[in-house]
């Protein structure tokens, strides 16, 4: 079942939400515009972290702002279907983890350093493929089948993995004194998880609304909270502890 909020144009414009039960055809049907569109990604967002303060700023705010459009789109969805007060409550902790997590990593690029920048960047992304590649390639029990079922244990762990080999070879890359090496490793094991977690937060709200992409603007990856979901989440983790320690 397709859900079509704009007029008879292109799929990419109309920007389509599909089911959540729509069937899956191939194991890596996928991997290819994953790619493509990863590779896009990369680029604009290390030309603007390399750029300037501001100019990351306002990648930031653009993600914000089209997280909030997917946001608006999902209470369309289900309003249409019966929105409940849980409903509600749940799309508000969502909009709260999308402000905090714009707010979080623009605090980060201003007080971090692009070194530091660069590395929660690089989390994500090593966490993010390093799940997929090991997860689609070993398969296995499943992590919580009721939030995210395409998600598998050996994916989760992959990631891990995948983590603390950043952190160990980013550690002399950090600013001085941060912290010591193994900690380091350990607290990018960590943050891997509660990137994962941001992960399956987005899934299962998803879910609850009854859309199986938040929209369809970036091909292979979804929406912009598809993509970015896991980024969001150890943002607003770093403004919440930037708030609390100082």
């Amino acid at each position: 079942m397709r859900i079509a909020l704009c007029g008879p144009r292109p799929a990419f414009w109309r920007g389509e939400i599909v089911s959540a039960n729509s069937p899956k055809t191939g194991k890596w049907r996928d991997l290819m515009p994953r790619l493509l569109s990863a590779v896009v990604m990369v680029a604009v967002g290390l030309g603007a972290v390399l750029t300037s303060h501001l100019a990351f700023s306002g990648l930031v705010a653009v993600v914000g702002l089209v997280g909030l459009w997917e946001l608006w789109r999902m209470w369309q969805v289900k309003q249409a279907t019966g929105m409940t007060a849980g409903d509600r409550n749940v799309l508000l902790a969502y909009l709260a983890v999308l402000v905090l997590g714009c707010l979080g990593l623009v605090t980060l690029s201003a007080e971090g350093g692009r070194a530091l920048l660069l590395y929660v960047i690089g989390l994500v992304v090593v966490t993010d493929s390093m799940g997929y590649l090991v997860g689609k390639t070993l398969g296995g029990p499943k992590f919580w089948p009721r939030i995210s079922p395409n998600k598998t244990w050996s994916g989760v762990l992959g990631g891990w993995i995948g983590a603390g080999l950043l952190g160990y070879f980013c550690h002399p890359f950090m600013p001085e004194g941060l912290v010591r090496l193994w900690f380091f490793v350990t607290s990018s094991m960590i943050l891997s998880f509660a990137s994962q977690l941001g992960d399956m937060a987005e899934s299962g709200l998803k879910r609850r609304m009854g859309v199986k992409d938040s929209s369809n603007i970036i091909p292979g990856h979804g929406g912009v909270l598809d993509r970015f979901d896991a980024l969001l989440a150890l943002g607003a983790l770093a403004f919440i502890l930037d708030v609390i320690f100082g």
